[in-house]
Formats: C-alpha cells, structure tokens, sequence
C-alpha cells in the first residue's frame, strides 16, 4: 500500500496588457507563444499545423525539466478563453486556464490560473516551490515578455547566465 499523498494547488493572476484583446489572445496559442518567449519551442503532434483547437497535442521540454505532454482541453476563440493540461509524467500534471477580456479598444485584461496536482512525491517537492510569492514573480515575467513584444515585434531577450 502505497503511503504517497498528492497535493494540490490553485495560482491565479490578472495581468494588463496595452493591446486589443483580439491581438492578445492568439499570443497565448500554442505557436503564438513562440512570438514573446524566445525558449517556447513546442513540437506539435496533431494537428501538425499547431492549430489552436480543443484536442490540439504538443510536447515541450526545457533545460533540466522532463519533457512535458500538453492538450488543448477548452478553446473558445470568441470568449477568448483556452485551457491546457500538461502533465510531466515523473512529477506534476498542470492545468493552465487562460481568459482575456477587452478593456476598450486597446487594452486586455488576461486571467490566468494554475491548478497543480502532484503525481509523485517529487511532483510534492515541486507544488511546495509554486509558492504564490514565487506565482507573482512568474506570471510578471509573462507580463513583460508579451509587453515588449507588442512594443518592439521581437521577443525579450534572456539575460546570458
């Protein structure tokens, strides 16, 4: 009998952007996301076009991170709402709700929410980090990165480490 317990935990954040949410919310595509985050690179499996669509299935994989299998499971292009799941097979599956709402004609209101769920004691490890604290800081950095694209056309460059 197993003693593993999963935990599970909810981040939500509203970021502002200066932009018509009809520019806004295809940013949060699978392949527009490739536009404002220079280490987004997602190999599309269906549909291979990387259509966004409910159904729609990728993989990304980051450095020091396990390759992460995502599916489109809500996509609403006139509510401007899309929901992934991702799960990281050896530690977390996630749950990405993401909603955009015009502010006038030139600016969005973006909610997005995080529901984690641990899959193993390390996917534990990893739910006690995602500290709202550590949320905040995350969810600004999307902020800037989609501010200085809609600014400059190009996405923000990563500091070199």
């Amino acid at each position: 009998m197993s003693t593993f317990a999963a935990q599970q935990i909810t981040r939500t954040h509203t970021i502002h952007l200066s932009a018509a949410s009809e520019v806004v919310f295809p940013l949060f595509s699978p392949l527009g996301e490739k536009h404002w985050e220079p280490d987004w690179n997602p190999a599309m499996l269906y549909p291979v076009s990387g259509a966004a669509q409910i159904g729609t299935v990728f993989t990304t994989q980051h450095t020091d991170e396990p390759v992460k299998i995502w599916t489109i499971v809500g996509y609403d292009r006139e509510q401007m709402r899309i929901s992934y799941l991702n799960v990281a097979p050896t530690s977390h599956l996630s749950r990405i709700d993401i909603g955009c709402e015009a502010i006038g004609t030139q600016a969005t209101s973006t909610t997005i929410t995080y529901t984690l769920t641990a899959l193993t004691p390390q996917g534990n490890v990893y739910l006690e980090r995602f500290t709202e604290e550590h949320y905040q800081v995350y969810i600004a950095s999307w902020q800037r990165a989609i501010t200085h694209y809609l600014a400059h056309g190009q996405p923000l460059a990563h500091p070199q480490t």
